[in-house]
């Protein structure tokens, strides 16, 4: 199943590892600030110990797409930030084009 809808996916879009990776670590991103959020204005602290245990998950997924990430050299944390901008801007000239 998972195959069918891999190929489906390819079929319409020009998609990779690296940009399915992306996406789960602006999800994660964005779900971490939803939970924070729910976990700060919580009125009872049974729901704010819910927010915040779920909050954890997502960060501790958000860690483990990152790490693979830099594992398979698509972030590079330690480069110097000229660097980084200069993959960032190269890449995007892909994604326009």
């Amino acid at each position: 199943m998972t195959s069918f809808f891999t190929n489906k996916t390819k079929e319409n879009m020009d998609i990779n590892d690296e940009v399915i990776a992306n996406n789960m670590m602006g999800s994660a991103a964005a779900s971490a600030q939803a939970y924070l959020s729910a976990t700060m204005t919580a009125p009872t602290p049974e729901l704010k110990a819910m927010y915040s245990s779920s909050l954890n998950q997502v960060l501790g997924g958000h860690t483990a797409v990152t790490e693979l990430a830099v594992k398979k050299g698509w972030e590079k944390p330690y480069h110097s930030p000229s660097e980084q901008l200069s993959d960032v801007y190269n890449k995007s000239k892909n994604t326009l084009s």
